[in-house]
Order: structure tokens, then sequence, then C-alpha cells
């Protein structure tokens, strides 16, 4: 969930939001060793692997799109972060900084401030990242058709599921707070825009899953 983005710096979750985010994760680590372990079946496992394989990929294609929409928009991004809690990789591309942190649940982009921004920009900019996500959803349906053989489908078709969840959660308008900062999702933002009581001014919007 993006928006062309003020200079602030931003902090995608609060500390405790942080930790709630990491205890998840290693109950689910937990869950899915246990899983393995007791049944020896390794087809579940191997089916939530592939979906949080698919969540942090959908992620990264979701920021990049909005990245690439404000490219083509020619506006300058300042910023592309996938993930939360430590930095794992910082790196620069001409004006636009890349950050690649260590728990692949959010992401934003941040653009330079603009001084004008028409409403039809802000709608290809706010779609970017939804877009992002289709066409990793079509990727996906073609390597599973013409790549994977049968019996891989199941282990391939998840990643394409949560692109869904994804896109829907996206979609879905609400209020919420980043670094204490209050920001709209996607969803939010668009309907502000189709009722014309968003300003041109860019503000901040972390990619929150809820």
């Amino acid at each position: 969930m993006r928006e062309a983005r003020t200079a602030a710096v931003h902090e995608p979750t609060d500390s405790l939001a942080r930790w709630v985010v990491l205890v998840a994760l290693l109950c689910l680590a937990t869950v899915l060793i246990c899983v393995w372990v007791l049944t020896r079946d390794y087809r579940i496992p191997a089916v939530l692997a592939t979906s949080a394989v698919g969540l942090a990929a959908g992620i990264a294609c979701h920021e990049f799109g909005h990245m690439l929409c404000a490219v083509l928009l020619s506006a300058p991004v300042q910023l592309v972060s996938i993930g939360i809690g430590p930095v794992l990789w910082r790196g620069r591309i001409g004006e636009t900084r890349f950050e690649l942190r260590a728990v692949p649940c959010a992401g934003f982009v941040q653009c330079y401030p603009q001084p004008i921004v028409n409403r039809l920009s802000r709608l290809l900019f706010l779609l970017g990242g939804v877009l992002g996500n289709v066409v990793l959803i079509v990727l996906v349906s073609a390597i599973r058709s013409v790549v994977v053989p049968d019996p891989g489908h199941d282990y391939v078709g998840p990643i394409a599921f949560v692109q869904y969840y994804y896109i829907i959660v996206n979609l879905v308008p609400f209020w919420t707070t980043a670094g204490g900062v209050r920001t709209g999702s996607d969803g939010l933002q668009l309907l502000l825009l189709a009722c014309g009581t968003m300003s041109g001014a860019s503000s901040r919007d972390p990619n929150f899953l809820e």
C-alpha cells in the first residue's frame, strides 16, 4: 500500500508490533517443524513454506510496482524498503536507496516531495502495487501450467493464492499508525481520491499486513 511520499523518516512499525511479528514467525516455524516430526508428511509444511515465499515475493512485487509507476510518472523515488526489523542489506542506485530488512511482512516506497501531483498520477501510483501482484500471479500461473509437473502444482498454487489475499488486504480502506503518524491504506487513499478529498501533497503510508 503505497503513496507518493514525503521525505519524512519512515518507521514501518513500532517496537511492540515488531516483536509481535517476530514471535508469531517463530511460533509458525515451530509449528511447521512439529507437524513434520509428528506426521512425517512434508506436504503441509511445504505448502505453508511456499505460501511464506509467496508473501515475501508479493511484498517485493507490490513495492516495485509502486516504484515502477513512480518512475514512469517521473516522480523521483527516494527509498524502497522491503520488510521490517533489522536491516540485512542497504544499497543505492542513482538517487534511490534500497533496504532489505529481516522480516518480509511489510514494505514502503518513499518519493521525494513533489510540488504538484495530479489525480491521475496519484491513481496510477496507488494502483501500481496491485498491478505488481497481478503480474506475479500471471507469471506464477504460467510457470505452474508450463514448467511445473502435475505433482508440484499443489506447492506452486499457494504462491498465486497469497497474492489475491494481499491484493484484498491492500484495497481494504482503513487507517493505521506508523511511527506515530496516522496514515491510510491504498484502498483508503483510493477512496479519498475518488471522493475528491485528497490533496495533491504526498503522504506516508506503510504497508501493514493484518
